[in-house]
């Protein structure tokens, strides 16, 4: 596989990460990584002097990837306080209804 076509491969995997983080489908995002992280190893290995843009342009695409990801946790998270949070209260309130009948 040519240079190019390494680099096209990591796009690819890098854009099906982010629809990932999108839709929150956090479980088969790691796999996804995993397999960036080899394409990107094997990418590192064979580029040469003339691919050292394409290669940045890479690198700065998966910032925004984790970037991106860092974003999209934070916001389930916070989800997930909310969810929690209702959660109590709601026990709370079954609890004092229990009580008053």
């Amino acid at each position: 596989m040519t240079v190019h076509q390494q680099i096209s491969v990591c796009l690819q995997l890098i854009e099906s990460m982010h629809r990932l983080i999108r839709s929150e489908k956090w479980q088969k995002l790691s796999a996804l990584e995993s397999e960036y992280n080899r394409a990107f190893a094997l990418l590192k290995t064979e580029i040469d002097a003339a691919d050292v843009q394409a290669m940045v342009r890479l690198e700065q695409q998966q910032r925004r990837l984790q970037r991106t990801l860092s974003l999209g946790l934070k916001e389930t998270s916070a989800k997930l306080a909310v969810i929690e949070d209702a959660s109590k209260r709601l026990q709370i309130s079954s609890q004092v209804a229990s009580t008053l009948t």
